[in-house]
C-alpha cells in the first residue's frame, strides 16, 4: 500500500510517495502528538484548579481567624464596659452616701444649734504643687482598691454620725413629749381646776381641767408630741379627743367644733388637731382640757406655766 502526496512549492510540483512502514510511523507520531497535548491540557487544567482551590480554604482560613478576633475584641469590649459600669455604680453608691452625711450632718448642725462651720454640702477646698508626671499611672486594681477603703471609711463615718443624730433626736423627742403651753394660742382661762360652782346647777361640783374660751372655730392645739389614741363624741365631753405622750401622759381636749385628726394620727407639738366649738355639755365655745397621769388626772395648771 502506498500514498502519493503532492506538494506544490515556488520550484515546481513535487510528487512524495509514502510507503506502508512510513505511514504506520507516521500515523504513530500522530497520536502521540495529539495524546501529548491532551495530557498538557489535562494536567494543566488541573494544576490550575488545584491553585483556585488552596487560594479558596486560605480565604475561608483568613474569614475565620478575622470572626475569632472580632469575637475576641467584642469580649475585651463587653468586659471594659462591666469594668466601667461597676466602677460608676459604686461611685454612685457612694455619692449617695456622702449625700445622706451632708445632709444628716447639717440637721445635727441646725438642731444643735451650733455654726455650720464644716460646709455640709460643699465640695472641701484642696491644694499642693505641681503633680509628679513621672509618677506611675493608676490601675484598674488601684482604684477599686481606693473605692473599698474610701466606701469602708464613709459607711463607718455615716454610722457614728446617725448614732450622735440619733441621740440628739431623742433628746429634742423628749422636749417635744413635755407637755407645756395652752391648748389655745387664743383666748382665755374661763375656768380653774377644782371645785367650783356647776354652770348648769349652781351647786358646788368638781372640775377635773381647765376651760379656755375661745372664739368658734378657732385652733385647738396639741400641748406634746404624742399618738391619738381616741377621737369620738363622749357623754358631756362633746366631740373628744385624746392624745398619748408616753410615761403614763394624756392630754384630753373636749366640747370640739370639728376634729382634724383620727386614732393612730402622730402629732407634733403646737400641731392644730381641732376647731373650738361648743359640743356636749357646755354653754359656749370652749376648749374643756385635762391631764392624765396612768391614768389619773392632775392639774393642768403646772404644765401650763412650763
Amino acid at each position: 500500500m502506498r500514498i502519493t502526496i503532492i506538494k506544490s512549492d515556488q520550484k515546481g510540483i513535487k510528487a512524495v510517495e509514502l510507503g506502508r512502514q512510513k505511514l504506520i510511523v507516521t500515523c504513530i507520531l500522530s497520536v502521540i502528538s495529539v495524546m501529548a497535548i491532551i495530557g498538557a491540557t489535562f494536567y494543566t487544567t488541573k494544576w490550575a484548579l488545584q491553585q483556585d482551590l488552596v487560594s479558596e480554604s486560605a480565604i475561608q482560613k483568613w474569614q475565620v481567624e478575622l470572626a475569632q478576633q472580632k469575637q475576641e475584641l467584642e469580649r475585651a469590649k463587653r468586659l471594659s464596659e462591666d469594668k466601667v459600669q461597676a466602677l460608676s455604680s459604686r461611685l454612685a453608691s457612694m455619692q449617695a452616701h456622702i449625700l445622706r452625711l451632708d445632709a444628716a450632718g447639717a440637721r445635727l448642725a441646725s438642731e444643735a444649734g451650733i455654726k455650720d462651720e464644716f460646709g455640709f454640702g460643699e465640695a472641701p477646698a484642696m491644694g499642693g504643687p505641681n503633680e509628679d508626671v513621672s509618677a506611675d499611672k493608676a490601675t484598674y486594681h488601684d482604684v477599686a482598691s481606693s473605692l473599698d477603703n474610701i466606701q469602708s471609711s464613709i459607711e463607718a463615718k455615716e454610722q457614728q454620725l446617725f448614732a450622735l443624730e440619733s441621740l440628739l433626736l431623742d433628746k429634742n423627742i423628749s422636749a417635744e413629749q413635755k407637755i407645756s403651753g395652752r391648748p389655745v394660742n387664743t383666748g382665755w382661762l374661763s375656768s380653774p381646776y377644782g371645785y367650783r360652782a356647776d354652770p348648769f346647777t349652781g351647786k358646788r361640783a368638781w372640775h377635773a381641767g381647765i376651760d379656755f374660751s375661745a372664739l368658734a372655730g378657732s385652733d385647738v392645739v396639741a400641748t406634746a408630741a404624742g399618738v391619738v389614741t381616741t377621737v369620738e363624741r363622749k357623754s358631756g365631753y362633746g366631740i373628744f379627743v385624746e392624745i398619748s405622750h408616753g410615761d403614763g401622759y394624756t392630754t384630753r381636749y373636749g366640747h370640739n367644733k370639728t376634729v382634724l385628726v383620727k386614732k393612730g394620727d402622730l402629732v407634733e407639738k403646737g400641731e392644730v388637731i381641732a376647731k373650738v366649738g361648743s359640743t356636749g355639755r357646755s354653754t359656749g365655745p370652749h376648749v374643756h382640757y385635762e391631764v392624765t397621769r396612768n391614768g389619773k388626772r392632775v392639774n393642768p395648771w403646772g404644765y401650763l406655766k412650763q
